[in-house]
Parts: structure tokens; sequence; C-alpha cells
């Protein structure tokens, strides 16, 4: 990606290979951020947290597909990210989610994590957030803490629903399972 000065978190295109490990590494860590409240609750929060922090870099295989090759460098100098890092793409993957699993908790851990993506990689510009629209191409650097922090609050606000269930009456154990209350 072509670097954007005023968001000092970019990748460097100059070193692919080191590019892409940051990318892993800033993404997964971002992915267990705001997720951070439902993985603490459930009952296998190294497999959830391992399975967030792969899907947190999920969405930077539209590169490979982009760039026709599998070569670091080519992805490293695309001119702009697909259309696929988009608001459009992280709601139907969340919906998507949700049709095949049932479980709102799922569909919530996916949008949040998707969104954490794009709105870090949105805040390096190239990026078309509001797909198919071209219109912003990127969002300013704030837009990553604060929208980050509201992703966090929100899993916390889930996190804590899990305990109870106020229309069944049922608890919901951490992976969204209703329980006999009580």
């Amino acid at each position: 990606m072509s670097p954007y000065h005023a968001w000092p978190f970019l990748s460097d295109p100059s070193h692919p290979f080191l590019s892409a490990v940051w990318a892993v590494l800033v993404h997964g860590c971002l992915s267990l951020l705001v997720v951070g409240p439902i993985l603490w609750r459930s009952k296998h929060r190294v497999a959830y947290g391992l399975l967030a922090f792969v899907g947190g870099s999920a969405l930077d295989l539209d590169h490979f597909a982009a760039a026709g090759s599998l070569n670091l460098r080519t992805i490293e100098t695309l001119s702009g990210r697909p259309g696929t890092h988009s608001l459009a793409l992280v709601l139907l993957l969340a919906l998507l989610t949700f049709v095949l699993t049932r479980r709102w908790l799922a569909a919530w851990t996916i949008f949040a994590v998707s969104f954490a993506h794009v709105l870090f990689d949105a805040a390096g510009g190239g990026e078309h957030i509001l797909y198919p629209l071209k219109h912003p191409d990127g969002l300013p650097w704030l837009v990553v803490p604060v929208g980050s922090l509201a992703l966090l609050g929100a899993s916390a606000a889930v996190a804590g629903g899990l305990s109870r269930s106020r229309t069944t009456g049922r608890r919901l154990d951490a992976d969204g399972h209703g329980v006999p209350a009580g």
C-alpha cells in the first residue's frame, strides 16, 4: 500500500516481508482488543482468541486476488485497497455468519473484528470504506482509536448481556448458547 504520511502505522513497501508480518500482528492484536470482553467470558478463550487473531488479517487475502500474485512486493505496491475493504463487505460477512450459525454473538464478533481491520486500513487512505462509493477515500487517523474503543465498549456490553437474557429468562453462556437460569 502506498504510505500515507499522516498515518505513521502503515507498513513500508520497500520491506514487503516485514510489512506483512506487521500487518498480521497489528490486525491480530486489534482484533483481540475489540472482542476481548467476549473472549474473556468464553470457555474457549484460547481457541476463540486464536480465531480472532487470525481472522483479523483474513480481509487482507483480497490483496492477493487484486494483485493476481502471491508476491508480497506486488501486493505492497497496489495503488489502493480492493473494494472488499469496506463496510458493505463487513456487514455482509456478519449477516452471512448469522444466517449460517443463527448465533448473534458469532455475527457480532465477525463484524467487530472485520470492522476494526477496515477502520485501521482506512486511516492510511486509498480505501473506499463506503464502497461502491468513491468517497470518502480513507478516514482521519483519530477514527481508529475512537472506533476501536467503541467496538470494545460494544463487545463489553454484549459480554455483560451474556449472563442473563431478559426475554427468555434463560442464561446465555459465553458462547451465546441458552442454558437454564439458576
